[in-house]
Parts: structure tokens; C-alpha cells; sequence
């Protein structure tokens, strides 16, 4: 059964004949396909990991332990190994990136106006926006033995790792547990493991946003049979604040939207916190991208705006199926 844009909220909606569960977490929409049989046994721990990773990461919560964090900037914050796990992965994907990937862009992301869930902020807000300041603090972040010091002036974001963190976490805690293949997917960064060589090849559609999939836009459906692939795209979350548009992926360098010529990327990973990481350094690099993606070897898929399609010699020779 592919992963399709359709999604219902509330509790976790099974479909037992064929393995798979949808319903909504993290402000996203959440899959799960696996086993029938494994089924029910798998929804109930992902559900409660997720509410973990909420609890402790959420920019959008004031008792979740990154907000605390951030209220405590300068000084160590208790926290728990759910965040702190989640900021490890986080500044891996800074060191790896040179900062391209920053989890300290929250004050930029708030003064644009991004301060709450993306679906309560306005569309088009003449309030005026601070002016862009560039990142850089996640040098200056601190992940001790249960603590996290966060720089002054800087403020925790995950948006760019947290819900491929989450992906993998789910994943990892459900195939570890029961032993079962299993594709776990959040705001559409998805993971699979295969503990078995010959699991199965789950269907993913990967496009510019969920609206764009849902009104017949642009899609690939590809085939995965582990690891973890992710998109990224200046399509989805878009707003206007102060008469200037908005999107969620900014460039850490000048505190501004991204602003290059990609619209959207996907590709492979390990995990899906490693794919999340070169798609959103992709967009970030532009024109760029394609050195960058080369020189590590990223099997990646790239849409620039006029919709043209690129896809990394890595990519075609992964032995991916894909089909429009």
C-alpha cells in the first residue's frame, strides 16, 4: 500500500488487512505500515514514543523541555534523553553541514511570525518582521549529562531533524521490539527497517507539499526497501508576514528565506535524520547543490522551480524504482 497524501485526525485509523495506520502528531501527519499481524502491537508504543518527542521537543509548548531550554538560555537546563538525543542528531547534521542545517534559528523563525502551530499562523500578517539575523549559535550549544545549554540570544528550532528524529526513533523502537519489517512515516521524513534481507519494498510518493499531491501536482512514486528518504520544499508552510513572503526553510547564513532555484529535494539516507540533512542543505545551497551532493556521494532527486528534474548519479545507481 503506498503512503498517500489522505490523512484523518485524531486516534490512530487502522487498516489491519493491509498492515497500515494513519492519524496525526507533532502538528503532522503520521503512517505506519508494517505486518497485520504486527499491526495493533506497533501503533500503541509509536504512539507513545511520539508523545515523548512532543513532550520534550516541541517549540509550540510551553512545558516542553526544548521551550524550557530556550527560557533558560545561558544557563544548564534539566531535560530529558528523548531531547537530548533529539539535539545530538541536530548538531551532527550542523557539524556535518557547516551549519547549513542550524537548530538554533527559532528567534528568526518567531520574529517572521512562525510562533505557534503552522496551521494558526496567518497567511498573510502586515505586522512587520524583525530583520533576518544570520545563524550560527548551535557551535555554542551544550548537550551535558541531562542538561542543555542554549547560548543567550539563540533559540532551539527542530523543524529541520526533529521529525526525521522521530521517524527513526518510532521505527527503530518497533522493529527492535517485535522483530518486524516496518515503514514509519512523519510529515513525510520515513523510515524503514528490514531486520529480514528479504522484507518487503514499500511505495512512497514523494511531491512539492501534501496540498500539491492532493490536487494531482507533480509526484514520483518510488520504491524503498530500507533505510530512510526524506523531501524538502519551499512549497509547504509558506506565509507572509510584514509584506514579505515566508517560508520554513531559511538560510542559516543570512536569516532569510531560502531564496535559490530548488523547490524541492529528496533523497537517501542511513536514517531519515541523514536524508532530512542533505535535502534541507540542498535547498539551502542552491545552485550549489549538485557539487555538494556529489562529493558525498547523496542519492538525491532534485525539482528546481520551473519543475525540471535532476536526479545525483547516486541516486540512479541505488537501483531505486520510480515511476510519475
Amino acid at each position: 500500500m503506498t503512503v498517500t497524501a489522505a490523512r484523518l485526525t485524531g486516534a490512530p485509523v487502522l487498516e489491519r488487512e493491509v498492515g497500515a495506520a494513519s492519524w496525526r502528531a507533532l502538528g503532522t501527519h503520521v503512517d505506519i505500515r508494517t505486518t497485520p499481524e504486527a499491526l495493533e502491537h506497533a501503533v500503541s508504543p509509536a504512539v507513545d514514543v511520539l508523545d515523548e518527542v512532543d513532550a520534550a521537543c516541541s517549540r509550540f509548548r510551553d512545558d516542553s523541555d526544548l521551550s524550557r531550554a530556550n527560557r533558560g538560555a545561558g544557563t544548564p537546563v534539566p531535560v530529558s534523553p528523548v531531547l537530548a538525543g533529539a539535539l545530538r542528531v541536530a548538531l551532527e547534521a550542523a557539524e556535518e553541514t557547516d551549519g547549513l542545517v542550524d537548530p538554533t534559528l527559532g528567534t528568526v523563525l518567531v520574529a517572521a511570525g512562525y510562533d505557534r502551530t503552522f496551521a494558526l499562523v496567518p497567511a498573510d500578517d502586515p505586522s512587520p518582521a524583525a530583520l533576518p539575523v544570520p545563524g550560527g549559535g548551535w557551535r555554542q550549544v551544550r548537550v551535558g549529562s541531562g542538561t542543555v545549554t542554549v547560548p543567550r540570544g539563540c533559540a532551539l528550532d527542530l523543524g529541520a531533524t526533529g521529525k526525521a528524529f522521530a521517524a527513526d526513533l518510532v521505527a527503530l523502537t518497533v522493529a527492535v521490539e517485535y522483530g518486524v519489517p516496518v515503514l514509519v512515516s512523519v510529515g513525510g521524513d520515513v523510515r524503514v527497517i528490514a531486520p529480514d534481507s528479504d522484507g518487503p519494498a514499500y511505495p512512497v510518493i514523494v511531491g512539492h507539499s501534501v496540498a500539491d499531491l492532493a490536487a494531482g501536482g507533480d509526484h514520483a512514486r518510488v520504491l524503498v526497501r530500507e533505510g530512510g528518504i526524506a523531501t524538502s520544499s519551499t512549497a509547504a508552510r509558506r506565509w507572509r508576514r510584514g509584506g514579505r513572503q515566508w517560508h520554513h526553510l531559511v538560510d542559516p547564513r543570512t536569516g532569510a528565506p531560502t531564496a535559490g532555484p530548488l523547490r524541492t529535494v529528496t533523497a537517501l539516507g542511513h536514517t531519515s535524520a541523514a536524508a532530512n540533512t542533505a535535502t534541507t542543505a540542498a535547498i539551502v545551497l542552491g545552485d550549489d547543490a549538485w557539487d555538494w551532493l556529489l562529493e558525498r556521494d547523496v542519492a538525491a532527486r532534485m525539482v528546481d522551480v520551473e519543475g525540471h528534474v535532476t536526479r545525483t548519479p547516486a541516486w540512479t545507481a541505488s537501483g531505486i524504482e520510480e515511476d510519475a
